[in-house]
Formats: C-alpha cells, sequence, structure tokens
C-alpha cells in the first residue's frame, strides 16, 4: 500500500506545487504547459454496480488522500474547490474521464458507462449525496450490503441503485437505508479508509466503521416505502408526463405557502403529521430539486405524499393527505394574471345622430333660443321651462343634419331651384 508521503499532501495548492518536482506544468517551447501522463501503480477495479465517485475513492484510500486531491494530482483539478454531483457522478468532464482512465489503466468507454448521464433519466432523479465535508458520502447505505462486501473479502462500495431518488428500501435485504451513522448517529456523512487492507467506509465524526449494530430494532413501515417505491419506480420508467407530474407535485410540497395562506412551512410537513419539519432539516433541502437533495427520511415522505395526490396504484395510497392536489397548488402557486377585458361602450340614452359638428350644435340651439314654443314659456316657472327645453332639444337633436339627409329627387330640386329664381324668371322662360 502506498501512503500519504508519496503523493502531495492535502491542503491549498498542494497538488500544483508538487507539480513542479514531477514535471507537470513546466512550459513547453511552444509557451504551453506540457501534460504528462501519470499511473498509478495500485488501482482496484470498479464493480459491476458501482457509483463512478464511490469507486474513485476507493482508488484515492489506497494513497491516504479523498478523490478530489487525487484528481488534482492528476492535473484535473486546478484549484481548491470540491467537484459537485455533476462532475462527479452524472457527466464527468472530458478531461477527467481521460485523466483517470489512463492513471487506472482503465478504458474510456467503462469510465463513461459509470457515469449516471449514461441513462435515460435527468439529474433530477439522482440523489446528489453532497456533504458539507471535503471527501465525504453524504448518502444512504444498506449496512447489511456492506456487511457482506466485508465477509466475502470485499472493498465497501457504493452501489448505483442507492442514488435513485425512489430506492430508500434495500431489495436484498428489505431494510431501510441509513444515512447516519450507527454508532454516533451523526449524519455528517462516510468517507473510505483502509482498514484491515480493505477500503471500507467510516464515519466523518467518529471514525468508526459503518456496520450493522447488534440486536438493531427496525421498524415496521419498509413494506410502505417498498410499495411506495416501486409506484414511483413505475412512473418514472414510464418516460410519460407522470414522470413530470411527480417532480412537478414533489416541488409543490416543498415550495413555501403563498402569504396570504397564513403559514411559512411547506405542506411536506402535512403528510406525516406526527413528523416535526425544523428549520434546519428545511434549510438543507433545495426546494427546486426536492428530492435530490432532502434527507432520506423526508425524501420518504415526499415520495409518499406524490403517491397520494396523483393517486398511484390504483387508489392504493388515497386518503392519506387532508388536502387535495388543487388544494396545493391554489396555496402554493401565484394566480395567474388575468386577460384585461375591454370595456363595452354603453348605450346612450339619448339619441345622438353623429357626424354634427359644433357649429351645428350651436345652431341647434340657437334656433331652439328662436323658436315661439320656447318664447312663449318665458316668465313661466322653471320646471315648465327646463320641460319645454327638454322637448325642444330632444326633437332637435332627432333631425337628420343635412349631410345625412337623403338626396332630393330631380323634380324636388328643380321645383326648388325654380322657386329660389322668382316669378319673373318663369315668365320669360314660357315665352
Amino acid at each position: 500500500m502506498y501512503h500519504h508521503g508519496q503523493f502531495p499532501d492535502r491542503g491549498t495548492g498542494a497538488a500544483a506545487r508538487h507539480d513542479d518536482a514531477q514535471g507537470r506544468g513546466a512550459p513547453s517551447a511552444a509557451g504551453r504547459p506540457m501534460t504528462v501522463r501519470r499511473e498509478l501503480p495500485l488501482a482496484p477495479r470498479p464493480e459491476d454496480d458501482e457509483l463512478l465517485s464511490s469507486w474513485q475513492g476507493r482508488v484515492a484510500c489506497r494513497y491516504d488522500l479523498i478523490h478530489d486531491d487525487l484528481s488534482r494530482w492528476l492535473g484535473v483539478l486546478r484549484d481548491d474547490r470540491c467537484v459537485r454531483f455533476t462532475e462527479r457522478d452524472f457527466a464527468p468532464s472530458a478531461e477527467m474521464v481521460q485523466a483517470w482512465a489512463a492513471a487506472c489503466r482503465l478504458s474510456e468507454k467503462r469510465m463513461r458507462a459509470l457515469a449516471l448521464s449514461s441513462r435515460s433519466r435527468s439529474r433530477s432523479w439522482y440523489v446528489w449525496g453532497e456533504g458539507r465535508v471535503a471527501g465525504a458520502f453524504r448518502r444512504p447505505v444498506c449496512l447489511a450490503c456492506l456487511d457482506d462486501d466485508a465477509a466475502a473479502g470485499r472493498d465497501h462500495h457504493i452501489r448505483r441503485t442507492w442514488a435513485l431518488v425512489e430506492t430508500v428500501v434495500c431489495s436484498r435485504h428489505h431494510r431501510v437505508l441509513d444515512e447516519a451513522c450507527p454508532h454516533c448517529l451523526d449524519s455528517s456523512g462516510f468517507r473510505f479508509v483502509v482498514h484491515e487492507a480493505a477500503a471500507r467506509l467510516a464515519c466523518i465524526r467518529c471514525g468508526r466503521i459503518a456496520r450493522t449494530m447488534p440486536q438493531e430494532r427496525r421498524g415496521g413501515s419498509a413494506d410502505l416505502f417498498a410499495a411506495v417505491s416501486t409506484l414511483v419506480a413505475a412512473g418514472i420508467e414510464d418516460q410519460s408526463a407522470v414522470r413530470d407530474r411527480m417532480l412537478h407535485v414533489a416541488r409543490l410540497l416543498w415550495k413555501p405557502p403563498r402569504p396570504r395562506t397564513g403559514r411559512r412551512t411547506p405542506f411536506v410537513a402535512d403528510v406525516v403529521p406526527d413528523l416535526r419539519l425544523t428549520p434546519t432539516a428545511q434549510a438543507g433541502v433545495d426546494p427546486g430539486e426536492p428530492l435530490a437533495t432532502a434527507p432520506i427520511g423526508w425524501r420518504m415522505v415526499t415520495l409518499l405524499g406524490v403517491a397520494a395526490l396523483l393517486d398511484l396504484g390504483n387508489s392504493s395510497m388515497r386518503g392519506r393527505l387532508a388536502l387535495t392536489l388543487d388544494q396545493l397548488v391554489a396555496w402554493t402557486e401565484e394566480p395567474r394574471p388575468r386577460p384585461k377585458e375591454r370595456p363595452v361602450p354603453m348605450a346612450s340614452s339619448c339619441a345622438k345622430t353623429p357626424g354634427r359638428s359644433d357649429a351645428d350644435y350651436l345652431a341647434l340651439a340657437r334656433s331652439i333660443l328662436a323658436s315661439e314654443e320656447w318664447r312663449a314659456v318665458q316668465g313661466q316657472d322653471p320646471r315648465t321651462q327646463r320641460r319645454i327645453l327638454n322637448t325642444l332639444s330632444n326633437k332637435a337633436l332627432a333631425r337628420r343634419p343635412e349631410a345625412d339627409a337623403p338626396a332630393p329627387s330631380a323634380v324636388r330640386l328643380a321645383a326648388k331651384r325654380g322657386a329660389a329664381q322668382g316669378p319673373a324668371h318663369s315668365d320669360t322662360r314660357a315665352a
């Protein structure tokens, strides 16, 4: 086994400082840094059902390193950041695949097959398992499976099926997966260490090896959650609209309620009323990706709520919630803005004839004031005057303007012209 002293120390810039002694980083004739292929003298093979980061962790622990430090030594990481789920397990970069495949004498095809993106699922349907401590695996494991690995003389390894969001119960041992250390009950995560010449998962906090505890008591909810996992898995593999609806409902369960509801706790807390959603647990969950980031306990509750609200499994989950999907949507989603309706013009009470100008209305007013009817009521009481004025105004407005009146016939037009010319003109034309 190789030890810590043969590789760069952990810490800031350790891999970059070590590159100078190994030849990496020296400029070439063209001014670009030379790429030196590095090989590891000892690199175990990945298991068929193993997660990519699990295999990298098993390789790195042989040299008393974590996988991010070993990636820095290989020249893949050039800063102190920790690799996130997407680059670590879902879709590693081509540079990452080439460097690790070359260092471990593994084909690049085999490396790419370990990536979760090679399957027909988006990253939202995997448990990301991003811990707060560098090199920690904060994802649920089956302690009985790890005991089987140790009994068979194999390394502990994290199964890919444990990374599926619907996997909350081990299909082999029929027990709920464990996310906390069985010894100290801390949930900071596990890290690979070498113990008795084999890679073992150990607690980040207490350092003890993960294994089942004697006289361990298991809850009786494994059957229920196994049934829910089966229903959810069937909906995911169906690749239809059901899968999108399940993810949408899961996000609604973790979405903060609207202010008008008078509550702050997401409605996922109502799925199992006996459980209390603490602010610490809520802060660790991304409402946009609840299934990928929630602890296994609240992930199980979320899946139970999704199955009940969508009525998965032919109504077998119906009646487990006190709210409906329509109520959940109304209490969490913002209402859609209604389209503005154009006001409908109201019909006028008085029959105004269109087409009159201001001069026409002035002429009508003068004709009313000069009429005999209006002059006859002068000196009478105001009430009588207003009544007569309204009558005259309605009559005047009911008459068509000259522009809209029908054209007179030729005979009427001639008669008007004759009357306008006078009797003298008529006698002359007759003679």
